[in-house]
């Protein structure tokens, strides 16, 4: 499952804190969930973060390691942002960075639906589903 969020600078003007990745994390994954992630150093807190339990493993791509065994790699993700590129470049040429995140949202869906018979009737699910408060004609 991708989940793919366009982070902001943050007040100091760092483009991504450890502080706001935890956030990002503590919204969408459970404690102890298993992470692999690359060398960089933002994600150094993950070690650091005892409180949700994360075990994070680590391809160090800086030393030339694309695999460190077991299934663990970050192939899935890198792929991911190629194609995501590749829509960018080949298809819409342009995207405003305010609509950036609408776009984001749009090759996440296409990545985690890839293999449903038919994706729109997943996509018609995701619309529907009724939220409190949320009123419909």
């Amino acid at each position: 499952m991708i989940y793919a969020k366009v982070m902001t600078a943050n007040d100091g003007g760092r483009k991504l804190s450890g502080k706001q990745l935890i956030a990002v994390l503590g919204a969408v994954c459970r404690n102890k969930t298993k992470l692999i992630t690359d060398d960089f150093r933002g994600y150094e807190i993950l070690n650091r973060d005892t409180e949700r339990g994360y075990k994070r493993f680590v391809v160090n791509h800086s030393i030339g390691q694309y695999s460190a065994g077991n299934g663990i790699h970050t192939n899935s993700i890198e792929t991911f942002w190629s194609v995501f590129k590749r829509g960018w470049y080949g298809i819409y040429h342009h995207i405003n960075v305010k609509y950036l995140q609408y776009y984001v949202n749009e090759f996440c869906f296409r990545n985690n639906h890839r293999e449903d018979i038919n994706p729109f009737n997943s996509m018609l699910r995701q619309a529907l589903i009724k939220e409190p408060g949320r009123k419909f004609a």
